[in-house]
């Protein structure tokens, strides 16, 4: 178990601040704002980075505001990203809709989440973290929390076997979808009941416009588009599908369910696709939690709680997420205080924000899953751009879900009703 950023190894028994379990964007943008505080950081990750990771690799509009709050957007900039001024939205029908975000300095990102995740861990060693690759979490204990001699305990493997037991005034789970942190605190609420699998592939072509995205709502699920490299013709193709429909096909033939599925979307290529990566897969993605916070521990990122990704909402909750743990960490660990009760900060701020957003994902499941109400709800936004505008900047985080109620939805309800 190395640090790469010292070259050395932790003792048998090893101390630290806070320890965060999970090196992908929310507990490596945690550390780096962390070590910024004067905490003595740790993140353990299974992985060895730069690493395929199954994503619609968008940062959206709101994504991109927090990382110039959090001082790193001049880190994911140097990963070569290719700005995104809104999204083309299609069903099966042939309803076709555009909305753009508001322009200027609203902007989405499709970057490769290789070279994202990276940039972003080693800026976090850059800022104090100590990080280890290939360490895998085995197990972990967290004592009550009665005195300012409370301690959660982490064991972790390295990738030679090498066993360390951490202490640690702090845990925090950032380690996705099906945390072992959250399952091992009793945090996860239920088993999934929407269960949605993603294929995501790297495709090299010309063709599709390069300064948006786009998405198919069909009958087999939703296809997406996006470029990934400022410089290069290369793209994110992910297909999301129920896993009950189409799981034994997707399992038995990845990459012929793929070609297939991408067929059916409307996109134009003079040259390819090619796939030159993949198909990676992820999912289901429905993992909701009772909370964010145990006694001497918290989650952050996909780990706090989940339902359904569209246009790179996961990034940017991964970054707030971060953001909003930030002070209340430091308070507990120079306080020697903490208690469940004493970071429920964070978890009110947190189910604060996700409350409206994860409202609508719901109401955009129910309605891109039936054929009728996907196509009347996209022809509607082909008839108001207003509305289509609004619409892509909500998703994208950059308007609160109240903006959606204005008189142009009812107006392109009559319209397209009639």
């Amino acid at each position: 178990m190395i640090d790469r950023s010292t070259g050395s190894r932790p003792d048998p028994v090893a101390a630290a601040d806070v320890i965060i379990v999970g090196g992908g964007p929310a507990g490596s943008s945690l550390a780096g704002l962390l070590a910024l505080q004067g905490i003595d950081v740790v993140v353990l990750d299974r992985a060895q980075f730069p690493r395929a990771k199954p994503c619609g690799e968008c940062i959206n509009p709101g994504g991109v505001s927090a990382l110039a709050r959090l001082g790193l957007l001049d880190v994911v900039e140097k990963c070569h990203p290719v700005r995104l001024a809104g999204w083309d939205l299609f069903t099966d029908s042939g309803a076709r809709a555009s909305g753009r975000f508001a322009g200027g300095t609203e902007h989405g990102l499709g970057v490769s989440r290789a070279a994202l995740d990276h940039a972003l861990l080693q800026a976090a060693r850059d800022r104090g973290a100590r990080v280890y690759e290939r360490t895998k979490l085995v197990g972990l204990s967290v004592s009550p929390a009665r005195a300012a001699s409370h301690r959660t305990v982490v064991e972790a493997v390295d990738h030679d076997g090498r066993r360390t037991v951490w202490t640690a005034r702090l845990l925090v789970g950032a380690d996705g979808l099906r945390s072992i942190v959250a399952r091992q605190l009793g945090l996860v609420r239920r088993q999934p009941r929407l269960r949605k699998v993603s294929l995501t592939c790297r495709l090299r072509g010309t063709g599709p416009p390069r300064d948006g995205g786009g998405l198919l709502f069909g009958r087999i699920g939703t296809v997406g588009l996006a470029p990934v490299h400022a410089d290069e013709p290369v793209w994110n193709g992910t297909v999301v599908v129920s896993a009950r429909a189409h799981g034994r096909k997707l399992a038995s033939d990845p990459v012929s369910f793929f070609r297939n599925a991408f067929l059916q979307a409307p996109f134009e290529w003079d040259v390819g696709p090619d796939i030159v990566g993949g198909p990676w897969a992820s999912g289901p993605f429905d993992w909701p939690t009772r909370c964010a916070i145990a006694d001497g521990a918290l989650l952050v990122g996909d780990a706090s709680g989940y339902f359904d990704p569209l246009t790179g909402q996961g990034l940017y909750r991964a970054f707030r997420s971060a953001e909003l743990a930030t002070p209340v960490i430091v308070r507990a660990v120079r306080s020697a205080r903490s208690r469940a009760a004493d970071l429920s900060e964070y978890d009110r701020g947190l189910r604060s924000m996700l409350r409206q957003p994860r409202a609508l994902q719901r109401i955009i499941e129910v309605v891109v899953s039936r054929p009728t109400l996907r196509h009347l709800a996209v022809t509607g936004l082909q008839a108001v751009q207003p509305l289509a505008n609004r619409f892509v900047r909500v998703v994208g985080d950059a308007m609160p879900v109240p903006a959606l109620v204005i008189p142009e939805t009812a107006c392109s309800l009559l319209r397209v009703t009639r």
